[in-house]
C-alpha cells in the first residue's frame, strides 16, 4: 500500500504523480501572507493546540485558538478573530511542524457560515482565506514532512472529496473525486506516505468506516464499523460510524472514534478504538457515555476532547494506547463549546 503513496506525496511531488491540472481540480489563490490577522505563535513548551470559546462569557461565542502544557498549565490563546467586527468561529488546527503555520478550518458571520480553510502565520500575523467557506471543508491535516496539506470538502458533484495541495495553497488536486461517495477527515501517517480517512458510501443510510488511501484508483478498507442504525441528527452519520481515523507514531495502528448512540445534547456518544493497519485487534480504549472529539496520537499518548452534556463539562484527555494513564489537561464548563485538539510536535 505505501510505496504508491509515498511517490504522490514526498518522492516525486504532488504535481508530478497526478499529472497536469483539470478543470475544476485547480485553483489560483491569493499571496498567504498578505492579510494582517492578530496572533501569537505558542510557547515553546507548549505541547497540545486546541479551539475553545472561553474567552468569552457569553456561551456560544466563537472559538478561538489556544496552547496548553503537557501537565495542563499555561494556557495561551495563540488567535483574536473574533476582535473584528465579523465573529469567528474555529473548529480546528493543524499545524506545521515549525508549530508556527497553521491551516485553521474556520467559519465567519452571526450565524456562522460553512468552514472555510484559512492559513495563518502565528509569528508573523498574517493569514489568507484558501478554501472558501462554499466549499465546505471538513477536515484539514499538515504533513509531519511539512510539503503536503491533505483536506476534505464538497467536491463537484457536491459530495465530500479528499484533496492534497502545497502549504500556499497552489498545486491543489482532488484525489478521489467520486460523487456518490462522501471521503472526509484525512490524516497523513507520521512518515508522510499514506493517507487514511473516513468513507461513507451511501448518502442516506451508510455508516462511515476507516479506509486508506493507497492510490486515485484504490482506497483499503480498514473497519467495517459497528452495530446500530440511527441517524444522528445534524450529521452525516449514523450509530455505528468510524470516522476521524489517525495513525500511530509507527504507522502500524490506527485510532478512531465509533458512535455508539445518539442522545447527550445532540452530540452523540462515541468511544475511541484502537486498530492494526490490516483490520486486526480492534481494542476499545476509551468508553461510556459522553461525546468524544476525533483522537490524535503521537509518542506522548491519544488526545482527544469529552463533553458530557448532562454534566455540563467538558475536557481535553491524554490516555496511553491501551487505554491505561489517563490523563484531563483541562476543564471547562460545555457552553464554551470545546473543539478539537491536536498535539504540537
Amino acid at each position: 500500500m505505501r510505496p504508491s503513496l509515498l511517490r504522490a506525496l514526498v518522492g516525486i511531488g504532488l504535481a508530478a504523480a497526478l499529472g497536469p491540472a483539470t478543470g475544476g481540480c485547480n485553483r489560483d489563490y491569493p499571496n498567504p501572507f498578505s492579510n494582517a490577522t492578530a496572533s501569537q505563535p505558542a510557547p515553546a513548551s507548549a505541547a497540545v493546540m486546541l479551539t475553545s470559546g472561553l474567552w468569552s462569557t457569553t456561551a456560544g461565542a466563537g472559538r478561538e485558538v489556544y496552547a496548553v502544557n503537557l501537565d495542563g498549565s499555561g494556557l495561551t490563546r495563540l488567535t483574536n478573530c473574533n476582535a473584528g467586527d465579523s465573529p469567528c468561529d474555529t473548529i480546528e488546527t493543524s499545524a506545521a511542524p515549525d508549530r508556527n503555520r497553521i491551516y485553521a478550518r474556520r467559519a465567519l458571520g452571526d450565524p456562522p457560515l460553512q468552514p472555510g480553510l484559512e492559513y495563518l502565520d502565528l509569528t508573523r500575523g498574517v493569514g489568507a482565506e484558501i478554501i472558501a467557506p462554499s466549499e465546505q471543508a471538513s477536515g484539514v491535516d499538515w504533513s509531519p514532512l511539512d510539503g503536503v496539506i491533505v483536506y476534505s470538502a464538497r467536491g463537484q458533484a457536491g459530495t465530500d472529496d479528499i484533496y492534497a495541495m502545497d502549504p500556499n495553497g497552489q498545486n491543489n488536486r482532488n484525489l478521489t473525486n467520486s460523487g456518490a461517495v462522501r471521503e472526509r477527515r484525512p490524516r497523513i501517517d507520521p512518515s508522510g506516505s499514506v493517507a487514511v480517512y473516513e468513507r461513507i458510501e451511501s448518502l442516506t443510510t451508510g455508516k462511515a468506516r476507516v479506509f486508506i488511501f493507497q492510490n486515485t484508483q484504490a482506497q483499503i478498507p480498514v473497519t467495517s464499523g459497528g452495530p446500530g442504525s440511527e441517524v444522528l441528527a445534524g450529521t452525516p452519520y449514523v450509530v455505528g460510524s468510524d470516522s476521524d481515523p489517525d495513525y500511530s507514531p509507527d504507522g502500524r495502528s490506527i485510532v478512531f472514534r465509533r458512535l455508539t448512540a445518539t442522545g447527550n445534547g445532540g452530540l452523540g456518544t462515541w468511544d475511541i478504538v484502537t486498530v492494526a493497519t490490516n483490520g486486526s485487534n480492534p481494542t476499545v480504549i476509551a468508553a461510556g457515555p459522553v461525546f468524544r472529539g476525533a483522537p490524535d496520537w503521537d509518542a506522548r499518548g491519544i488526545l482527544f476532547t469529552e463533553t458530557d452534556a448532562a454534566a455540563g463539562s467538558s475536557r481535553v484527555v491524554v490516555v496511553q494506547a491501551d487505554g491505561s494513564g489517563r490523563q484531563v489537561l483541562l476543564t471547562q464548563a460545555a457552553r464554551f463549546n470545546l473543539g478539537t485538539a491536536r498535539w504540537l510536535r
